[in-house]
Formats: structure tokens, sequence, C-alpha cells
């Protein structure tokens, strides 16, 4: 069925009042809803549905299931893959966005288009944290049930861990509940790689008191610090050492451009959970080197403690990411961090226009969700990453923005040279093309969700992944 039919079957469904059909790309609204972070691949589709309640969502998946109809899920538009042709239609769950909160159950339930900014605001109104990622305008529910790394993961785990429950609708169109006690085998998957198996209206998750952050009024501490490019290497000598002493602390360091000039700096994004005084205390070996500005350094609450992160929201452009695993904090070195410098400097002095893209190295202190017992595995593969590698390609030509993910790849190269071939990782959530023994380790793992996949979507309703 083409998509100009299948729309106008959908128009003769009950739908709630609140539901949209836009059709016509000559609309402002139209093109605008079609903002993604990055504009690579981006295509026209034939239609943008909004679902205004979970009904909605059933009767359009069914529907689209039925006719052989292909469609992408929308929530917050972060995604690189959140695009499709004019055979198909975008899901934009935007509408369905609210977030309740269960003190009792020390619970919230996220609907399907709440983003992390969210779902961090409602929670800590109510006197509680939840794991989330850094940047508020990302979808909270997919980049929880894609591994969900996190700033908590050393208290608490990750945000898969914290899944509770999930109302999910299948590739039959069926609305079912996912949890330890219905469809159980499911929740492995959506701990790690529900994105491939339905459309999650709901995500049920553990919330958690803010006394966990370690101060008597449940703020943290968050700060920023600016260093010239020559101190590269110290200041990952200094975030290496932070990692390794502290077990409350995350550190986010690399080169990045400064405005307005887009010249490079050294940056460090630094969070503690903990009081003003311990936080001096952890990252003393970042504040002995002399940074050349610190634009952030104050006690925040849980609510905003993702402010610091704003820059990573800016929607459009061409940009790449790729986010490297390494299993042991000696799988970098602090000369990796000069070597960030001179390949930023190689790049832009050959594409100027490539001057946006930068590289951070994302140091989260250890913890005891590192390993987890095997009856507590899940599709998440990426406990014994010590270190991620986030590597931001940015420019506004294809040609040097391809020229930028090569060097990229380099990177990639190099620091590999000191792991083991079964160590590779790469996180899915930015992924979808690295090899999937990358994006989620293990044979059994593979051989289980494979397994899954064939059970619950052997068509590939929601892409071929595992199939």
């Amino acid at each position: 069925m083409g998509i100009t039919t299948f729309v106008k079957k959908l128009e003769n469904i009950l739908f709630s009042g609140d539901s949209k059909i836009w059709t016509d790309p000559s609309k402002t609204d139209f093109q605008e809803s079609l903002a993604r972070w990055t504009d690579v691949d981006k295509k026209e589709p034939g239609a943008v549905i909004f679902p205004a309640t979970e009904g909605d969502i059933v009767e359009i998946v069914k529907l689209a299931v039925e006719t052989s109809v292909p469609f992408v899920v929308k929530a917050g538009g972060h995604s690189s893959w959140s695009t499709i042709g004019s055979s198909g239609f975008i899901l934009d769950l935007s509408q369905i966005r609210s977030v309740e909160v269960d003190s009792e159950k020390q619970t919230a339930t996220a609907s399907a288009g709440a983003l992390v900014g969210d779902v961090t605001r409602a929670v800590n109104e109510k006197g509680y944290c939840a794991v989330t990622g850094t940047v508020n305008s990302v979808g909270f529910i997919p980049s929880t049930i894609g591994g969900g790394i996190t700033l908590l993961a050393p208290l608490v785990g990750f945000g898969s861990d914290n899944i509770i429950s999930a109302r999910m609708v299948t590739a039959k169109g069926d609305l079912i509940t996912v949890s330890e006690y219905e469809n159980s085998e499911l929740l492995y998957a959506i701990k790690g790689a529900g994105q491939f198996f339905g459309v999650i209206t709901s995500l049920t998750v553990k919330i958690h008191p803010l006394t966990i952050l370690g101060t008597p009024d449940g703020t943290v501490w968050s700060g920023r610090l600016i260093f010239d490019v020559s101190k590269a290497a110290e200041v990952a000598k200094a975030a290496i050492e932070i990692k390794q002493n502290t077990t409350r602390s995350y550190c986010l360091a690399g080169v990045m451009p400064a405005p307005p000039t887009l010249d490079p700096i050294i940056m460090a994004a630094i969070i503690h959970l903990g009081s003003r005084e311990d936080a001096g205390k952890a990252f003393k070996p970042l504040f002995d080197l002399g940074p050349i500005a610190v634009p952030a350094n104050d006690e925040v609450s849980f609510g905003k403690v993702n402010e610091a992160f704003q820059a990573f929201e800016i929607k459009g452009g061409l940009k790449k990411w790729l986010a490297v695993g390494l299993t042991s904090i000696e799988q970098f070195q602090p000369e990796d961090m000069t070597l960030l410098v001179e390949q930023r400097g190689k790049l832009t002095e050959k594409y100027p226009a490539a001057k946006p893209s930068g590289s951070v190295i994302e140091f989260t202190s250890n913890g005891p969700w590192d390993k987890v017992p095997a009856e507590k595995e899940t599709a998440w593969s990426h406990r014994d990453v010590a270190v991620w590698c986030q590597l931001l390609c940015w420019s506004s030509d294809e040609e040097s923005l391809n020229y930028a993910y090569g060097i990229a790849e380099n990177f990639k190269g190099h620091v590999r040279q000191r792991q083991q071939d079964a160590e590779y990782s790469i996180y899915g959530n930015f992924s979808r093309s690295a090899p999937v023994q990358e994006r989620f380790k293990g044979n059994e793992r593979l051989k289980k969700l494979r397994s899954l996949k064939l059970r619950w979507d052997p068509e590939g309703v929601f892409t071929k992944e595992f199939l």
C-alpha cells in the first residue's frame, strides 16, 4: 500500500481529537518537524504522524504493520536514523510527553515522548533523582532502552539497570506489558536493545532519594575548567588520576571549539556527587594545573545538572558521532589527548568548515555496577568500559565531514592497538553501522537477542537488527 492510501485509511480510524497527520512538505511546520540532531542522510517522509494517546500509537503501528508501510520513530530527534523517505512516515511522539512520579513506590513513569530534562525536573521536584543521560532534549525512553550511560552509574547502575517495566506495541501491533512478571523474556531485550523490538509507549523506572547524591539538600557540585591546548596531556593525566582515586566523580575532558573563533581549547566539565569541599579535594589534580578560566563552579540541583551540557543539544548541520569504549584505564594514555589536539589541527587546517568538531573523553568513577551476576545480565554489554572516547565530527559540507570522520576512525584504530578484539566496544545509542558484535558484545548475548528477534519481530518491522 502506498503512503497516500495509508494516510487516507488512517484518517478513517477513530483518532483522539489532538492527533495530527501532516503530508504537505511545503508547509513550514512540516519542515520544522523534521529537525534532527544531524542533517546527515536527512530525507523527506511521505507523512509525519503525531499520535496524542497510547491508543493512537497502537492503531498507527497496527495499520502500518498490516499494510507494510515503513516508518521510523522520533522522540527527541537526536538519533541519526529517525528519518525516512517518501514511501514511509515518521511516528513523532512529541505530543505524548508526561512524567508521573510515585513517591511511595519510588518509581517514575515516562510517556513515549518524554525528554531527559522532563524526567530530571519532575523527580527532583519530588525529592528524587533518576538515572538519565546528560543532554536534556534527548528522548528519555530511547536513551534508556539503549543502555543509558550516566554520571550516576557508580551509585545505582546504568539507565537500563533501572528499568522496571514497559508498555510496548509489538511488531504485530499488540499492546503488551513487559516486566519481571509479564513477557519477562523481553525485559532482557529492552534493557539495552529495546528499540529493535517495538514502540515503547511508557517506561517505568526506579528513582532514588536525593540523599544518595551526598549532600543534605540534594545538590551536586558542577564546574567547567578551561585550559590551553598545551596542557592536553597534563589534563588527561589528572583526569585519569581522579577516576582512579574517587568513587563519586564525573569528568568529561577533551578538545573543544571555543566561540566565537572556534579555536581549540581543552575543556573539562566536572561533576561531583557530594559537597563543594569534597569536590575541591577530588578535583584538586585539575585545579592545580591552573586553568585559564573557570566559567562554572557552583552547587546545582539535580534538575539543573545537565545545563552544563547544553552545547550538545544543537540540532541541524552535518554531524557524526563515534563513541569508542576502552575496557581499562591503561588503554587511554595522556599523550592520546595531545594526539587529539594534533589531529584536530590537521583537520581544520585542511578544512576550516570542520572547526565545530571536537572530542571528549568520558571518565566516570568505578562502582559496583561495573559487574553484575550472570542472572542479572541484559542486552547492555558495556559494563566493562572504563573510558568512553567520544568523537564529534561536525561540518557544513560532506567532503570535510567525511574527512573528519576518517580522522576519528584513525583515532579509534590508534587506541584499539591496546585492546583484544573481544574488547572492542561501540555505544549503540550513537551507532547502528558498527559491527553488531561491538555494540552487543558476547556470543551468548547475541544468540539470545537473535532468538528473541525471531520470535517477536521476524519480519524486521523495527529494523533488521539481529535477523
